[in-house]
């Protein structure tokens, strides 16, 4: 499998960089020079829409030349690490990548509540008996996000987010949806709207990259997509993107594995193929024995320190809990394995990794001529 880091010069975090100083506000990160030109005549709207798990590789695999989501691909760009959802759109809503956001998987260790939650389920892992008595993100993941900057920088820009059902103002569907993003783009006003979808990657987990399944929900995607395309104003820009992309895997038990759960401290967190390790006092070396024996082929383990040094999670400040979530070591798939917490998984298809296919999404930009 081809090994590829995310590039913090040509990414999602890209996208948000753009789009921020198109608002005028201030970011110390690169704009992407084709998404400058798509909106060098100011356009009066500005719809960025997120697919999660739309990967260039499924895009290229299952979608004609004249598709409309793989016609209008401007650039393949990357996620950020890890590339998964929790990380990489709030690096999209935030406009900054991991280590200064402290996103960095769907299970992270607060120390402060001594609790492996789910962020965004404000839920305990493993106990799901346990209760907080605050939302965990609110407390200690809070960012300034890119709307507040937008309205900062442009007052009279009106933002909007519109996100599925799991929200209480969610929507039902993609196609309802964009029925709003259509009553949006009619008014007159300015306006940016991100709408964010749980598909493909829903299918994806459960059926694997190369399915039916996926080629039928990447069509119907696709179809969506058309729609919107034929209908917005001359005076819209339509940008779409993924936040990772996802790659087949198979899962191993790692709580079968007795001798190395034994010499953890707490249970593992972040990402089944981005694993946080925090191990025993005078054990890492029997750790590090153990772990190359049995899955040095399969993952590359780096330390806290290695791992915020190689700049994966890129650039800037570094938030205040990062190292308590990363732990002592983490692993990262550069192969298709991946690592099972608590029970045997049923998923085929994955992300989070160092691959190529959870690596690398699109950057589609529409505007009717």
């Amino acid at each position: 499998m081809m090994i590829l880091k995310p590039n913090y010069r040509n990414s999602i975090l890209n996208v948000s960089t753009t789009i921020l100083k198109h608002y005028h506000a201030q970011s110390n990160f690169v704009s992407i020079p084709v998404l400058e030109e798509a909106l060098k005549d100011n356009p009066k709207h500005v719809v960025l829409v997120l697919l999660d798990g739309m990967g260039i590789n499924i895009i290229n695999q299952f979608l004609k030349p004249d598709d409309f989501l793989r016609k209008n691909v401007k650039q393949v760009i990357t996620s950020v690490f890890p590339p998964t959802t929790v990380a990489a759109t709030n690096s999209v809503l935030s406009g900054l990548p991991p280590i200064s956001t402290g996103y960095v998987g769907w299970v992270q260790y607060f120390k402060n509540e001594k609790t492996n939650a789910i962020v965004f389920l404000n839920e305990d892992f493993y106990d799901k008996s346990v209760k907080y008595d605050k939302v965990l993100r609110d407390t200690y993941l809070k960012y300034p996000t890119i709307y507040e900057r937008i309205q900062r920088h442009s007052p009279d820009v009106k933002t909007y987010e519109l996100f599925p059902a799991f929200r209480s103002d969610g929507y039902e569907s993609l196609d309802k949806q964009i029925e709003r993003v259509l009553e949006i783009t009619a008014l007159d006003e300015q306006s940016f709207t991100y709408v964010y979808w749980t598909e493909p990657d829903l299918t994806q987990h459960d059926y694997g990259i190369d399915a039916e399944e996926t080629k039928a929900k990447l069509i119907e995607l696709n179809k969506s997509m058309t729609n919107l395309s034929k209908k917005i104003n001359q005076d819209t820009v339509m940008i779409v993107i993924a936040d990772h992309g996802l790659t087949n895997v198979e899962g191993i038990d790692l709580f079968d594995d007795k001798a190395l759960m034994s010499l953890l401290r707490r249970k593992p967190s972040m990402e089944p193929r981005a694993t946080s390790f925090f191990i025993k006092k005078f054990k890492k070396d029997k750790f590090l024995r153990l772990f190359h024996d049995k899955y040095g082929e399969y993952f590359q383990l780096m330390t806290r320190e290695e791992l915020i040094d190689s700049r994966l999670m890129g650039s800037g400040y570094q938030h205040e809990l990062l190292e308590s979530f990363i732990g002592d070591y983490v692993a990262i798939s550069i192969s298709n394995k991946m690592f099972n917490f608590k029970e045997h998984s049923r998923f085929k298809g994955h992300h989070a990794g160092l691959t190529q296919d959870e690596m690398e999404v699109p950057l589609i930009i529409y505007k009717k001529e």
